[in-house]
Protein backbone atom coordinates (compact mmCIF):
# COMPACT_ATOMS: atom_id res chain seq x y z
CA UNK A 1 0.00 0.00 0.00
CA UNK A 2 1.53 3.53 -1.18
CA UNK A 3 1.74 5.72 1.69
CA UNK A 4 -0.11 9.42 1.32
CA UNK A 5 3.21 11.29 0.58
CA UNK A 6 3.56 9.54 -2.22
CA UNK A 7 -0.25 9.56 -3.37
CA UNK A 8 -0.32 12.64 -3.20
CA UNK A 9 3.06 13.18 -5.56
CA UNK A 10 1.49 11.04 -7.87
CA UNK A 11 -1.78 12.96 -7.74
CA UNK A 12 -0.02 16.56 -8.48
CA UNK A 13 1.68 14.96 -11.38
CA UNK A 14 -1.63 12.87 -12.80
CA UNK A 15 -3.36 16.70 -12.55
CA UNK A 16 -0.19 18.56 -14.50
CA UNK A 17 -0.30 16.14 -16.94
CA UNK A 18 -3.93 14.91 -17.92
CA UNK A 19 -5.89 18.24 -16.40
CA UNK A 20 -3.82 20.70 -17.07
CA UNK A 21 -2.29 19.70 -20.53
CA UNK A 22 1.67 20.10 -19.77
CA UNK A 23 4.38 17.84 -21.48
CA UNK A 24 6.30 15.83 -19.02
CA UNK A 25 9.22 18.30 -19.81
CA UNK A 26 7.31 20.80 -18.21
CA UNK A 27 6.07 19.09 -14.95
CA UNK A 28 10.04 17.69 -14.63
CA UNK A 29 11.00 21.14 -14.01
CA UNK A 30 8.04 22.03 -12.12
CA UNK A 31 8.46 19.07 -9.49
CA UNK A 32 12.19 19.28 -10.04
CA UNK A 33 13.37 15.64 -11.33
CA UNK A 34 14.39 14.05 -14.48
CA UNK A 35 11.70 13.57 -17.56
CA UNK A 36 12.17 9.96 -17.15
CA UNK A 37 10.99 10.07 -13.38
CA UNK A 38 8.04 11.57 -14.24
CA UNK A 39 7.22 8.93 -16.96
CA UNK A 40 7.96 6.52 -14.35
CA UNK A 41 5.41 8.51 -12.03
CA UNK A 42 3.14 8.56 -14.46
CA UNK A 43 3.13 4.22 -15.11
CA UNK A 44 3.29 4.01 -11.59
CA UNK A 45 0.27 5.82 -11.22
CA UNK A 46 -1.69 3.49 -14.00
CA UNK A 47 -0.26 0.91 -12.93
CA UNK A 48 -2.00 1.31 -9.07
CA UNK A 49 -5.52 1.78 -10.80
CA UNK A 50 -5.11 6.14 -10.68
CA UNK A 51 -5.64 6.22 -14.31
CA UNK A 52 -8.98 4.82 -16.64
CA UNK A 53 -8.11 5.32 -20.01
CA UNK A 54 -10.76 5.14 -22.25
CA UNK A 55 -10.23 4.70 -26.14
CA UNK A 56 -12.32 6.26 -28.43
CA UNK A 57 -12.51 6.22 -32.26
CA UNK A 58 -13.09 9.33 -33.54
CA UNK A 59 -14.72 10.21 -37.30
CA UNK A 60 -14.80 13.35 -38.19
CA UNK A 61 -18.29 13.76 -40.76
CA UNK A 62 -18.50 16.88 -42.71
CA UNK A 63 -21.51 18.89 -41.44
CA UNK A 64 -22.31 21.17 -44.34
CA UNK A 65 -22.65 18.14 -46.39
CA UNK A 66 -24.98 16.59 -44.08
CA UNK A 67 -26.93 19.50 -43.92
CA UNK A 68 -27.48 19.92 -48.06
CA UNK A 69 -28.95 16.14 -48.02
CA UNK A 70 -30.99 16.62 -44.90
CA UNK A 71 -32.46 20.14 -46.12
CA UNK A 72 -32.68 18.88 -49.65
CA UNK A 73 -34.63 16.47 -48.93
CA UNK A 74 -36.19 16.56 -45.84
CA UNK A 75 -34.50 14.23 -43.81
CA UNK A 76 -34.29 13.37 -40.31
CA UNK A 77 -31.02 13.62 -40.06
CA UNK A 78 -27.49 12.82 -42.24
CA UNK A 79 -24.14 12.28 -41.59
CA UNK A 80 -21.46 11.96 -44.22
CA UNK A 81 -18.03 11.04 -43.50
CA UNK A 82 -14.97 11.87 -45.23
CA UNK A 83 -14.69 9.12 -48.53
CA UNK A 84 -11.50 7.01 -46.60
CA UNK A 85 -9.52 3.95 -47.11
CA UNK A 86 -7.93 2.36 -49.62
CA UNK A 87 -10.80 -0.44 -50.68
CA UNK A 88 -14.38 -0.69 -50.46
CA UNK A 89 -14.23 -2.51 -47.77
CA UNK A 90 -11.95 -0.30 -45.87
CA UNK A 91 -14.54 2.48 -46.58
CA UNK A 92 -17.64 -0.08 -45.46
CA UNK A 93 -15.74 -0.81 -42.06
CA UNK A 94 -15.37 3.09 -41.33
CA UNK A 95 -18.89 4.06 -42.03
CA UNK A 96 -20.19 1.27 -39.81
CA UNK A 97 -18.34 2.85 -36.87
CA UNK A 98 -20.37 6.05 -37.49
CA UNK A 99 -23.48 4.37 -37.97
CA UNK A 100 -22.97 2.43 -34.75
CA UNK A 101 -22.82 5.88 -32.67
CA UNK A 102 -25.46 6.90 -34.89
CA UNK A 103 -27.73 3.77 -33.80
CA UNK A 104 -27.14 4.13 -30.28
CA UNK A 105 -27.91 7.88 -30.40
CA UNK A 106 -31.95 6.51 -31.44
CA UNK A 107 -31.88 2.86 -29.75
CA UNK A 108 -33.86 3.61 -26.48
CA UNK A 109 -34.88 0.95 -23.88
CA UNK A 110 -37.71 -0.79 -24.61
CA UNK A 111 -37.87 -0.47 -28.32
CA UNK A 112 -38.34 -2.56 -31.07
CA UNK A 113 -35.41 -2.72 -33.81
CA UNK A 114 -36.12 -4.02 -37.17
CA UNK A 115 -33.11 -4.59 -39.50
CA UNK A 116 -31.75 -6.30 -42.87
CA UNK A 117 -28.29 -8.41 -43.39
CA UNK A 118 -25.81 -7.41 -45.73
CA UNK A 119 -21.86 -5.84 -45.45
CA UNK A 120 -23.16 -2.18 -44.08
CA UNK A 121 -25.09 -3.39 -41.54
CA UNK A 122 -22.73 -6.26 -40.36
CA UNK A 123 -19.94 -3.81 -40.01
CA UNK A 124 -22.38 -1.35 -38.18
CA UNK A 125 -23.43 -4.07 -35.79
CA UNK A 126 -20.07 -5.20 -34.91
CA UNK A 127 -19.09 -1.68 -34.67
CA UNK A 128 -21.91 -1.15 -32.16
CA UNK A 129 -20.08 -1.48 -28.52
CA UNK A 130 -22.22 -3.16 -25.84
CA UNK A 131 -25.25 -0.70 -23.74
CA UNK A 132 -27.51 -2.46 -22.08
CA UNK A 133 -31.09 -1.21 -23.57
CA UNK A 134 -33.65 -2.64 -20.89
CA UNK A 135 -36.52 -4.56 -22.90
CA UNK A 136 -35.42 -4.04 -26.51
CA UNK A 137 -36.36 -6.81 -29.23
CA UNK A 138 -34.01 -6.99 -32.53
CA UNK A 139 -35.97 -7.88 -34.94
CA UNK A 140 -34.83 -9.31 -38.90
CA UNK A 141 -36.78 -7.18 -41.27
CA UNK A 142 -36.16 -10.38 -43.67
CA UNK A 143 -35.53 -14.46 -43.95
CA UNK A 144 -32.00 -16.06 -44.55
CA UNK A 145 -30.67 -19.50 -44.12
CA UNK A 146 -27.42 -20.04 -42.76
CA UNK A 147 -26.11 -20.85 -46.51
CA UNK A 148 -27.73 -17.69 -48.04
CA UNK A 149 -25.64 -14.46 -46.67
CA UNK A 150 -21.58 -14.60 -46.46
CA UNK A 151 -21.85 -11.61 -44.42
CA UNK A 152 -23.17 -13.61 -41.76
CA UNK A 153 -27.45 -14.38 -40.73
CA UNK A 154 -26.67 -13.87 -36.93
CA UNK A 155 -26.69 -10.34 -36.89
CA UNK A 156 -29.91 -9.61 -34.72
CA UNK A 157 -28.24 -12.45 -32.28
CA UNK A 158 -24.66 -10.68 -32.02
CA UNK A 159 -26.75 -6.80 -31.70
CA UNK A 160 -29.08 -8.70 -28.87
CA UNK A 161 -26.11 -9.67 -26.98
CA UNK A 162 -24.24 -6.26 -27.12
CA UNK A 163 -27.77 -4.68 -25.77
CA UNK A 164 -28.65 -7.86 -23.53
CA UNK A 165 -32.04 -7.68 -25.64
CA UNK A 166 -34.28 -10.37 -27.43
CA UNK A 167 -33.77 -11.84 -31.04
CA UNK A 168 -36.24 -12.46 -33.37
CA UNK A 169 -35.50 -14.74 -36.52
CA UNK A 170 -37.96 -15.06 -39.06
CA UNK A 171 -37.88 -19.07 -39.79
CA UNK A 172 -37.54 -19.50 -43.18
CA UNK A 173 -35.02 -18.94 -46.20
CA UNK A 174 -34.47 -15.59 -47.83
CA UNK A 175 -35.34 -15.61 -51.40
CA UNK A 176 -38.13 -18.81 -52.36
CA UNK A 177 -37.75 -21.12 -55.46
CA UNK A 178 -41.03 -19.86 -56.88
CA UNK A 179 -43.75 -17.28 -55.63
CA UNK A 180 -45.91 -19.73 -55.29
CA UNK A 181 -43.78 -21.15 -52.39
CA UNK A 182 -43.24 -17.49 -50.87
CA UNK A 183 -46.57 -17.06 -50.33
CA UNK A 184 -47.52 -20.37 -48.57
CA UNK A 185 -44.65 -19.84 -45.94
CA UNK A 186 -45.79 -16.12 -45.63
CA UNK A 187 -48.51 -17.64 -44.28
CA UNK A 188 -47.16 -19.72 -42.22
CA UNK A 189 -48.53 -18.73 -39.17
CA UNK A 190 -44.73 -17.96 -37.18
CA UNK A 191 -43.74 -16.64 -40.32
CA UNK A 192 -46.39 -14.05 -40.85
CA UNK A 193 -46.81 -12.96 -36.84
CA UNK A 194 -42.65 -12.14 -36.37
CA UNK A 195 -43.34 -10.09 -40.40
CA UNK A 196 -45.99 -8.16 -38.34
CA UNK A 197 -43.64 -7.70 -35.67
CA UNK A 198 -40.97 -6.64 -37.92
CA UNK A 199 -43.21 -3.79 -39.89
CA UNK A 200 -44.37 -2.63 -36.40
CA UNK A 201 -40.49 -1.36 -35.21
CA UNK A 202 -40.11 1.83 -33.41
CA UNK A 203 -37.07 1.55 -35.46
CA UNK A 204 -35.34 0.45 -38.61
CA UNK A 205 -31.56 -0.34 -39.88
CA UNK A 206 -31.20 -1.00 -43.45
CA UNK A 207 -28.33 -1.62 -45.83
CA UNK A 208 -29.05 -1.57 -49.69
CA UNK A 209 -28.15 -3.39 -52.36
CA UNK A 210 -27.05 -1.82 -55.64
CA UNK A 211 -27.62 -3.04 -59.43
CA UNK A 212 -24.02 -3.01 -59.93
CA UNK A 213 -22.95 -6.61 -60.36
CA UNK A 214 -19.44 -6.34 -58.84
CA UNK A 215 -21.46 -4.65 -55.42
CA UNK A 216 -24.15 -6.45 -55.63
CA UNK A 217 -25.40 -8.51 -52.02
CA UNK A 218 -27.39 -11.05 -54.20
CA UNK A 219 -25.18 -11.13 -56.91
CA UNK A 220 -22.09 -11.94 -54.15
CA UNK A 221 -24.09 -14.36 -52.28
CA UNK A 222 -24.97 -16.33 -55.82
CA UNK A 223 -28.86 -15.96 -54.63
CA UNK A 224 -29.42 -14.92 -58.60
CA UNK A 225 -27.47 -15.33 -62.28
CA UNK A 226 -25.74 -12.47 -63.75
CA UNK A 227 -28.65 -12.70 -66.70
CA UNK A 228 -31.20 -12.54 -63.61
CA UNK A 229 -29.20 -10.21 -62.60
CA UNK A 230 -29.48 -8.19 -65.67
CA UNK A 231 -32.43 -8.43 -66.25
CA UNK A 232 -33.62 -6.71 -62.81
CA UNK A 233 -31.77 -3.78 -64.65
CA UNK A 234 -33.68 -3.83 -67.62
CA UNK A 235 -36.61 -3.77 -65.47
CA UNK A 236 -35.80 -0.42 -63.56
CA UNK A 237 -34.44 -1.97 -60.83
CA UNK A 238 -31.62 0.85 -59.17
CA UNK A 239 -31.41 -1.26 -55.79
CA UNK A 240 -33.11 -3.84 -53.39
CA UNK A 241 -34.17 -3.47 -49.41
CA UNK A 242 -33.91 -6.94 -47.61
CA UNK A 243 -34.30 -8.41 -51.91
CA UNK A 244 -37.64 -5.90 -52.44
CA UNK A 245 -36.28 -3.96 -55.80
CA UNK A 246 -37.13 -0.93 -56.39
CA UNK A 247 -37.07 1.80 -58.98
CA UNK A 248 -35.27 5.36 -59.22
CA UNK A 249 -38.54 6.88 -57.12
CA UNK A 250 -38.26 3.88 -54.18
CA UNK A 251 -41.64 2.52 -55.63
CA UNK A 252 -41.80 -1.40 -55.19
CA UNK A 253 -41.55 -2.90 -58.68
CA UNK A 254 -44.02 -6.05 -59.70
CA UNK A 255 -41.48 -8.29 -60.68
CA UNK A 256 -41.13 -12.08 -59.97
CA UNK A 257 -38.12 -11.68 -57.32
CA UNK A 258 -40.38 -9.51 -55.21
CA UNK A 259 -42.41 -11.94 -54.93
CA UNK A 260 -40.43 -14.90 -54.20
CA UNK A 261 -38.89 -12.81 -51.52
CA UNK A 262 -39.44 -13.63 -47.38
CA UNK A 263 -38.95 -9.77 -45.96
CA UNK A 264 -40.79 -6.73 -44.87
CA UNK A 265 -43.11 -5.14 -47.27
CA UNK A 266 -41.16 -1.42 -48.14
CA UNK A 267 -44.44 -0.13 -48.15
CA UNK A 268 -44.79 -0.53 -44.32
CA UNK A 269 -40.76 0.35 -44.13
CA UNK A 270 -42.04 3.69 -44.42
CA UNK A 271 -44.38 4.18 -41.99
CA UNK A 272 -41.78 2.83 -39.24
CA UNK A 273 -40.65 6.54 -37.59
CA UNK A 274 -36.89 6.49 -37.55
CA UNK A 275 -35.35 3.99 -40.47
CA UNK A 276 -31.57 4.37 -40.59
CA UNK A 277 -29.68 3.55 -43.80
CA UNK A 278 -26.50 2.91 -44.28
CA UNK A 279 -24.59 3.06 -47.56
CA UNK A 280 -20.83 3.21 -48.39
CA UNK A 281 -19.50 4.21 -52.05
CA UNK A 282 -20.35 5.18 -55.48
CA UNK A 283 -21.89 2.40 -56.41
CA UNK A 284 -25.01 3.10 -53.74
CA UNK A 285 -25.52 6.43 -55.24
CA UNK A 286 -28.82 4.51 -57.01
CA UNK A 287 -29.63 2.75 -54.36
CA UNK A 288 -29.45 5.39 -52.03
CA UNK A 289 -31.11 8.68 -54.05
CA UNK A 290 -34.35 5.62 -54.36
CA UNK A 291 -34.39 5.03 -51.16
CA UNK A 292 -34.77 8.32 -49.86
CA UNK A 293 -36.90 9.66 -52.93
CA UNK A 294 -39.20 6.88 -51.75
CA UNK A 295 -39.12 7.57 -48.10
CA UNK A 296 -37.95 4.41 -47.30
CA UNK A 297 -35.04 5.86 -45.12
CA UNK A 298 -35.40 9.12 -43.42
CA UNK A 299 -31.52 8.65 -41.90
CA UNK A 300 -28.66 8.44 -43.76
CA UNK A 301 -25.30 7.43 -43.37
CA UNK A 302 -22.79 7.56 -46.01
CA UNK A 303 -19.44 8.89 -47.15
CA UNK A 304 -19.00 12.21 -49.34
CA UNK A 305 -17.95 10.53 -52.58
CA UNK A 306 -21.88 9.36 -52.58
CA UNK A 307 -23.51 12.35 -51.07
CA UNK A 308 -21.63 14.89 -53.90
CA UNK A 309 -23.02 12.09 -56.45
CA UNK A 310 -26.37 12.33 -54.96
CA UNK A 311 -26.94 15.87 -54.50
CA UNK A 312 -25.67 16.88 -58.02
CA UNK A 313 -27.47 13.62 -59.89
CA UNK A 314 -30.65 14.44 -58.05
Amino acid sequence: MKNQHRINQLTEVLHLYYEQGMNQKTISRMINCSVSTVSRMLKEAHDLGMVEVIIKYPYATIPSLAKELKDKFGLKDAYVLPTTGSTYYDLVKSLGQVAAAVLENYFQENCLLGMSLGLSVASTVRAFKDSEKKGSQIVRFQGAADFEIMEGTNLAQVLAEKVKGKAIEIPSPWLLPTAEICKTIMNDHAVKRILELAESADLGLVGMGTMNPSHSTILRNQLITLEQHNLLRVAGAVGEICGKHYDQEGNTLDIEINRRTVSIRLEKLKKIDTVIGVAAGIYKVDPLLGAIKGGLINVVVTDSDAARAILIRD
